[in-house]
């Protein structure tokens, strides 16, 4: 990502605090309560006040993030958050419009954060910012339902137009290849493979769910199963893996032999 402009903004006050889940996030002391701004639907991002969170396990990426977004007309940055647990918590709690997200986060990933998100009676708009940022990914962003999935390698300027087209309702998802789009496909059950492609093709899902004769949740739940099929992403090990796999990497690290003794 490109460098973030140097910033003159006064310095709000920041605090380290611990939810009730045990997350750890950086919060910012303006007054940030659910429902202190208006938030009507289909405002033009450059006329309203766009509050922003940042979820990302490194410190850098977050100090970037926050100094880039709080800079630009009418962005606010009113949450930074080192994990999903506490992001989730924290947009519970106040109004977030769109959420900054990287997809690895030490703990849960990204898309959990993302569906927790999405299932808010005022959900944010949620853009998965990651170094990982393929296809497969992209896939995966659209039964999480985040709106867009950027490249960290992006300009600065990309990153704050995309802000500005998710909260216009726009939809910036890369188009899936067709040969990967089958691959994903044959992961899932068959009753799932239909709900899959309606996904894929971004048709919204109350639509969906009319056409499917299916309740909200029924379609969540769905949604949740078929993430678990779709992950983990290629060279990624799922969250119950990893700590075999450090285990079978350790064995592979050949470990050197002690000192043979001098000999007189």
């Amino acid at each position: 990502m490109g460098s973030a402009p140097h910033c003159h903004r006064a310095a709000a006050c920041e605090r380290v605090e611990q939810n009730d889940e045990g997350g750890t996030m950086l919060t910012g002391g303006r007054d940030a309560k659910r429902g202190s701004e208006d938030r009507t639907p289909g405002t033009d991002a450059s006329a309203k006040q766009v509050r922003l969170m940042i979820v990302d396990d490194h410190p850098a990426v977050r100090l970037g993030l926050q100094q880039l977004l709080d800079c630009q007309p009418n962005f606010s940055v009113a949450a930074v958050c080192i994990d999903a647990e506490g992001a989730a918590a924290r947009a519970e709690a106040e109004r977030i419009d769109v959420a900054v997200v990287d997809y690895q986060l030490g703990g849960r990933n990204g898309l959990w954060l993302c569906r927790q998100l999405r299932r808010l009676p005022d959900p944010p708009h949620v853009i998965i910012f990651s170094a990982f940022a393929n296809d497969h990914l992209a896939a995966c962003c659209a039964v999480a339902g985040a709106g867009a999935v950027l490249n960290k390698g992006v300009l600065g300027s990309e990153l704050c137009d995309a802000v500005r087209s998710v909260v216009r309702g726009r939809r910036l998802l890369p188009r899936v290849s067709q040969p990967l789009a089958d691959m994903l496909r044959r992961r899932l059950p068959e009753r799932e493979q239909m709900l899959f492609g309606m996904l894929l093709a971004g048709i919204p899902r109350v639509e969906i769910a009319r056409t499917l004769a299916m309740s909200a949740r029924e379609l969540n739940c769905r949604a949740d199963a078929m993430l678990r099929d779709l992950e983990p992403l290629p060279g990624e090990a799922s969250a119950s893996d990893r700590p075999q796999r450090r285990l079978d990497r350790e064995r592979l690290i050949p470990r050197p032999r002690p000192a043979s003794p001098l000999r007189g």
